[in-house]
């Protein structure tokens, strides 16, 4: 499951609402708008891009699955990196 060019950011904008749900028992609480808002937006900017699991994932507010998914596609492309293609000299 190879990653879109839209799917990192859509990672990076997960972890960052995550970071900013755990720290909503601090005394200066993120604002979790900004978070849904940047998600709300990348899932319509980006949707014709991502794969329709990660797509339905995002429309239902699955943000723990959708991040999942992202965290599965990442680490499995680490683990099983494309090999370079090789051209043939002769």
């Amino acid at each position: 499951m190879a990653l879109s060019e839209a799917e990192p950011l859509l990672h990076t904008a997960l972890q960052n609402y995550f970071t900013a749900v755990a720290a909503q028992k601090s005394p200066a609480a993120p604002a979790l708008t900004i978070h849904f808002n940047k998600l709300d937006a990348l899932e319509s900017q980006l949707a014709s891009q991502l794969d329709p699991r990660l797509r339905h994932f995002l429309e239902s507010k699955s943000y723990r699955k959708a991040h999942d998914y992202l965290e599965s596609a990442l680490s499995s492309k680490l683990v099983n990196p494309t090999p370079p293609r090789q051209t043939c000299t002769r």
